[in-house]
Order: C-alpha cells, then structure tokens, then sequence
C-alpha cells in the first residue's frame, strides 16, 4: 500500500509540472483570456463569412447542374 501511495504521489508531482506556470497572476490571465475570446470572435466570423459564401457558391452549382440536366434532357427527341 505504501508502494502505491509514493506512486500515486510521483503521479501528481509529474501532473503539477507539466501545468503552464501562471505568469503574471490572475490580472495577466483575465487579459490573455480576453485576447483569446476576441481571436476566437474574429476568427468564428471569418468561418461564417466562409460558409456563407460556400452556400451561395453551392445554390450556383446546385441551378447550373439543373440548367444543364433540363438542356441535356430537352436535347433527347422522342421516340
């Protein structure tokens, strides 16, 4: 048990160094949090401009394909 004890502890040291040391304290977390949200914010609106854009080159495909499906069945003469 004892064994088990120091190996669980050897565990814990080895999760505690790998943590990112916090550097400048909480002020300095608030602010780089706020940085990330703001990075998060612009980068979830250029996505939404993409998709947006991707939708509408999508319905221009989606008419075109129909265009030429109607002008490929209206070539076919009937029997």
């Amino acid at each position: 048990m004892s064994a088990a004890l120091v190996k669980a502890a050897k565990q814990f040291d080895a999760l505690v160094a790998a943590l990112p040391l916090a550097e400048g304290g909480e002020e300095a977390q608030l602010k780089r949090i706020a940085e990330l949200q703001a990075e998060n914010d612009a980068v979830g609106q250029e996505l939404q401009r993409q998709l947006e854009a991707a939708e509408k080159e999508l319905m221009e495909v989606r008419e075109l394909f129909s265009q030429a499906a109607d002008n490929c069945l209206n070539l076919k003469k009937p029997d």
